[in-house]
């Protein structure tokens, strides 16, 4: 049994994932553990620690085989299986990413499916992914396997939509919407992404940077 990866550990594989599937790609043979945390923003000795939980100890210097390295990072993730997603919600945020994912290539996901609930709307668009009307949510779901969903609804449908994924089989959420959603199984992984909040707490980083660097020193 594997020995389950601490979060912040298996989101910084799968960057270093993403990035060694480029690399591969552009016929770069060996890669040092500087030169990937350069990229990913990480130090040498995070990248190699973060590898060594995968059974590979690295030292100083020393590089990796960029295929060798792919392939176990993608073995120990589960990335060898493709998994079937839908984006449910097809106002405007959900069709950029349906149109993102139309032409999107990925040896780990596809995009099999989309849903909207306005009919009008459904009829507009256009796409080579399948779109559906969001009432057969749980047929569709089931009907071809469908294990992950982007829901990115109205704030106020959200857990609606995310109780009919749960009833209809669903693994795992990425929730684009600003509430907070609570899956009727325990089984299944939500991963939230609120865009506004993120510009927030941007916002407040910036702030208190400035206000750190503009904080007049105490007078003797």
């Amino acid at each position: 049994m594997q020995k389950k990866l601490p979060l912040p550990v298996l989101v910084r594989l799968s960057a270093l994932y993403d990035y060694l599937t480029k690399m591969r790609g552009a016929g770069v043979l060996r890669v040092s553990s500087a030169e990937l945390g350069a990229v990913l923003g990480q130090s040498s000795h995070t990248i190699r620690k973060d590898i060594s939980f995968l059974g590979v100890a690295g030292t100083a210097g020393a590089k990796y085989d960029t295929g060798d390295l792919q392939t176990l990072v993608g073995k120990h993730l589960g990335f060898e299986q493709i998994r079937n997603c839908c984006i449910i919600g097809l106002g405007r945020l959900g069709s950029a990413l349906m149109e993102h994912f139309a032409t999107y290539e990925s040896g780990e996901f596809r995009v099999v499916a989309g849903f909207e609930s306005n009919i009008n709307r459904l009829e507009t668009l256009q796409s080579p992914i399948p779109l559906y009307p969001a009432y057969r949510i749980e047929e569709m779901l089931s009907r071809i396997q469908v294990e992950l969903a982007m829901i990115a609804v109205p704030p106020e449908q959200a857990q609606e939509v995310t109780d009919r994924c749960c009833d209809g089989g669903i693994a795992g959420i990425i929730n684009f919407t600003p509430v907070v959603i609570r899956p009727k199984n325990d089984s299944v992984v939500v991963r939230s992404i609120d865009i506004s909040g993120e510009l927030r707490v941007l916002s407040a980083l910036l702030h208190t940077s400035t206000a750190t660097v503009n904080k007049p020193s105490e007078k003797e």
